[in-house]
């Protein structure tokens, strides 16, 4: 998307209706812009910024824009990820319609649903490779399952289990609008809680939610056990929670910034200046010099660009932000994504030695040999909910991916 464009510029991106040579026909165009919305059951504006749009009706948008060349084959990656079911009905009709007209389809998801309700046959992907073509109606969940989960997956960071401790961090019953809803979970000092879901189960919004990013529309906080109220991202920061981005280049930090002042970011208005707002830089400095040494940051100085650094060294720094400023929760969205496999074992180990000071660790992570490296317990999100927790022996593959897909286990089954 080109979200300063109008909708309709961005339908016909690269392809704008022409009157004449050098005049695009802006009527002809918009028509032809609504025409396709409405064929998707969707109607707005066609002549507004797209940025100003919802993501479902962005990624409406997206969709129009691919119909608009009239595709041989249409490849759609998770299309109904942001979509609402009525929404999600008409486009499957308007599927069921290209498929009648010849249009090959190639449509990627996790949602075993859409599957049986779509395609006619089913090819299962694992780290890269294609593991097996069926028709649709020649497999069931559990062989989806068995193929997706790979039983030689070894752990990748070996953890030392320590005995959990007291309480230091609880949610209970958190609620977002059109996001997630009745959201429980509590971390224990010692303890390394993993949030475990597929792409769109809402564990970033649950994440911003908690750090004041987005509102939480129901609900309780508890931080040490004393409930807190955070309604903004000020009220996280004052009451010791920290966020660590799944995006650190566009959400997290600021790349031409030294390390020091990325570092020292949140703790200028509370630790490190006056009543009246001045800095104390000779605070700043030792502060970051000392958080640098303690997570082993490798650059050249704190007056380095942090853009400049490595990935995990980048990574490193947004911890130390948030240890500058004294953080008792840290929630921490995919810390070791975009970082090498050395980097993220320091990163494991930082967590780890911040837990057993007494630090909160709740951490996002999609990768299933990463849960089962770390994790003590896992809450397992699927759609907006949690939908299992596991603990100890209970975090296996199969485990994950079936909570993570929506699936109930035999075992389950048999209780209810």
């Amino acid at each position: 998307m080109a979200p300063a464009l109008s909708v309709a510029e961005n339908i016909f991106l690269g392809n704008y209706a022409m009157k004449s040579k050098y005049g695009i026909d802006w009527k002809k165009m918009e028509a032809e812009a609504e025409r396709l919305l409405n064929k998707l059951g969707v109607s707005f504006s066609v002549t507004q910024k797209t940025g100003n749009l919802s993501i479902a009706q962005q990624q409406m948008v997206e969709i129009a824009k691919a119909l608009s060349v009239n595709p041989k084959v249409l490849i759609m990656d998770e299309p109904t990820a942001a979509l609402n079911d009525q929404e999600t009905d008409a486009l499957f009709d308007v599927i069921r319609n290209l498929k009648a007209h010849g249009v090959a389809i190639i449509y990627i998801t996790h949602r075993f649903a859409e599957l049986y309700r779509l395609v006619d046959c089913v090819t299962i992907m694992r780290n890269g490779k294609t593991i097996g073509t069926f028709n649709i109606e020649d497999v069931t969940d559990d062989m989806l399952v068995k193929m997706m989960v790979n039983d030689d997956q070894k752990a990748i960071f070996s953890r030392t289990r320590l005995e959990q401790g007291e309480e230091l961090f609880r949610v209970e019953n958190i609620c977002i609008e059109d996001t997630c809803s009745d959201l429980s979970l509590t971390v224990h000092k010692n303890e390394f809680v993993v949030i475990f879901g597929l792409v769109g189960a809402g564990q970033t919004e649950f994440m911003k939610g908690l750090f004041g990013d987005i509102p939480i529309s129901s609900g309780k906080i508890f931080i040490n056990g004393k409930e807190v109220h955070i309604k903004n991202i000020k009220d996280a920061c004052k009451n010791g929670i920290g966020y660590v981005s799944d995006d650190r280049k566009n959400e997290g930090l600021i790349p031409l910034q030294s390390v020091q002042e990325n570092i020292c970011l949140t703790a200028y208005d509370s630790l490190l200046s006056n009543k009246l707002g001045i800095i104390d830089y000779s605070a700043a400095s030792s502060t970051a010099k000392h958080f640098f040494d303690q997570l082993r940051i490798r650059c050249k100085s704190i007056d380095q660009q942090i853009g400049s650094l490595s990935g995990g060294n980048q990574q490193k720094g947004m911890f130390c932000r948030w240890l500058a400023n004294d953080a008792k929760v840290l929630l921490l969205n995919m810390p070791t994504r975009g970082v090498d496999v050395g980097a993220r074992a320091e990163i494991y180990k930082t967590m780890e030695s911040l837990s057993e000071s007494g630090c909160a660790i709740l951490t996002v992570s999609l990768e299933i040999p990463e849960v089962l490296s770390i994790a003590d317990t896992v809450y397992v999100m699927h759609e907006g909910k949690i939908v299992s927790v596991l603990k100890g022996g209970q975090i296996t593959q199969e485990n994950l991916m079936r909570g993570a897909l929506g699936i109930q286990s035999e075992q389950q089954g048999k209780e209810e």
